[in-house]
């Protein structure tokens, strides 16, 4: 799993931002014996995942990966790797990535080696935040309060609209087919204009208060995202 996570680390008076470029694998026992060292095969392997993870990151190039060794009761083997690096072009595209559930957990983690990586520069006062992402269910849950608000509003419109028609037969009119149509929209729209109105505000209500709903679950989970060593 490549993957390239951006932290800030704060120490008072500045924030410090960086990258944290990792790459974690799982290989099975039957991974591991079809290899004449299947340990260095993983690491080797872990190793390379991490240089892909950024390609273009001449400090994730030359730098060797730190490895995290996991080994699991059924025989299988986890390794991950990690480099930080302080490089811009890394951390603005880091920022760009947005998060799946499982990428996430692995991105926490890696906020986490990052507070522990670099705990001497302020003991006590150092804190790790893996910046805010969205993950595909954020997006989707704002698209939907969004599309309640634009709904609402659309609704509202069109009962406005309504409101404003008033047919009038002409005074020496006859009451011809033309005459019988306008009179049946006016009174549909007579009947439709209030309650649109009701239901677009409703649903603009509703749309927002979904929004900042979002919001605040988003805003409690990246505080518990917060690492304080």
């Amino acid at each position: 799993m490549p993957l390239n996570v951006p932290v800030t680390l704060t120490t008072p008076p500045v924030d410090r931002r960086y990258t944290v470029h990792t790459e974690r694998q799982r290989w099975s026992a039957g991974q591991l014996a079809a290899e004449p060292d299947g340990r260095a095969a993983l690491e080797s392997a872990v190793r390379a995942g991490v240089r892909k993870a950024a390609s273009t990151c001449a400090y994730a190039e030359l730098t060797g990966a730190d490895i995290a060794v996991a080994e699991h009761p059924d025989g299988s083997v986890t390794m991950t790797g990690r480099v930080m690096c302080d490089e811009a072009d890394c951390h603005a595209a880091a920022q760009r990535h947005h998060f799946d559930a499982a990428e996430a957990i692995e991105a926490k983690a890696a906020a986490d080696w990052a507070a522990q990586k670099q705990l001497d520069l302020a003991p006590g006062e150092l804190r790790v935040v893996q910046e805010r992402v969205l993950t595909d269910h954020d997006r989707r849950q704002r698209r939907a309060s969004l599309g309640f608000v634009l709904v609402g509003v659309l609704c509202a419109a069109a009962g406005g609209t309504m409101g404003q028609y008033d047919y009038h037969r002409p005074e020496f009119g006859s009451a011809s087919f033309t005459a019988w149509i306008g009179e049946s929209f006016d009174a549909v729209c007579n009947t439709l204009a209030f309650p649109a109105v009701v239901a677009g505000t409703l649903l603009v209500l509703f749309g927002f208060g979904r929004l900042a709903i979002t919001n605040r679950l988003r805003t409690e989970h990246d505080r518990d995202q917060d690492v304080r060593p």
